[in-house]
């Protein structure tokens, strides 16, 4: 008998044994060890990493649409050309918001008092990248720094570049790469990622609620 069989008459004598006590009174019995099972099943269950105790699994959004339901591209480069199909989608979750980042980082340079101002818009900002940019909020919260970065080493050596002798190209490249060794666009995807993360949180918060209720 294979291993499927065995199964099938298992559980057929376990429903006949079940109907048994059932017409015998023993309802409130069943249920009972129906609970205890449960509780020792939830016991048993592992519980997964330390991540995802940390971040619990969210689910969907309820109620938004298939993001690529109109992208129809089917070569090679379907990975990448959805990603652009995404970002042109939605150009104000990251190039609006990389333009808030760059004004917040360019505060940063005018004194430790208003560093912590600084702090709060990037990171609000990229955040908020990932929150608008559903679809895929790591990639808009990467974009929104990388625009950031432009942004701000554009304006920032276009005004060091003025009263001093460097031209404006060293100044702009050596502010990009001081960015990214300081790691902002890593930043920027994290960030993101837990923008769409927390949005996915709180649209599912009031549905477990009323699950809760209902119960």
């Amino acid at each position: 008998m294979t291993n499927r069989s065995r199964r099938s008459a298992d559980d057929r004598a376990e429903a006949r044994r079940r109907a048994r006590r059932a017409a015998q009174g023993h309802e409130d019995e069943l249920e009972t060890n129906e609970d205890d099972d449960a509780v020792e099943r939830d016991r048993r269950a592992p519980q997964g990493s330390f991540l995802s105790r940390l971040f619990p699994p969210a689910p969907p959004l309820p109620g938004k649409p298939d993001p690529l339901a109109g992208f129809t591209y089917r070569g090679p480069l379907r990975g990448l050309v959805a990603y652009l199909y995404l970002l042109a989608r939605q150009p104000v979750a990251w190039i609006g918001v990389g333009a808030i980042w760059a004004v917040g980082r360019l505060l940063l340079e005018f004194g430790t008092v208003i560093a912590i101002l600084s702090s709060i818009v990037t990171f609000g900002a990229v955040i908020a990248a990932g929150w608008i940019g559903w679809p895929k909020p790591w990639l808009f919260g990467l974009m929104a720094s990388v625009v950031g970065i432009l942004l701000f080493a554009g304006i920032f050596a276009g005004l060091a570049a003025g009263p001093s002798e460097e031209p404006f190209a060293d100044w702009f490249l050596f502010l990009v790469y001081r960015e990214v060794v300081q790691l902002q666009p890593l930043f920027g995807l994290l960030a993101g990622w837990y923008g769409g993360y927390l949005r996915r949180r709180m649209a599912a918060a009031p549905s477990a609620a009323a699950a809760r209720r209902r119960r």
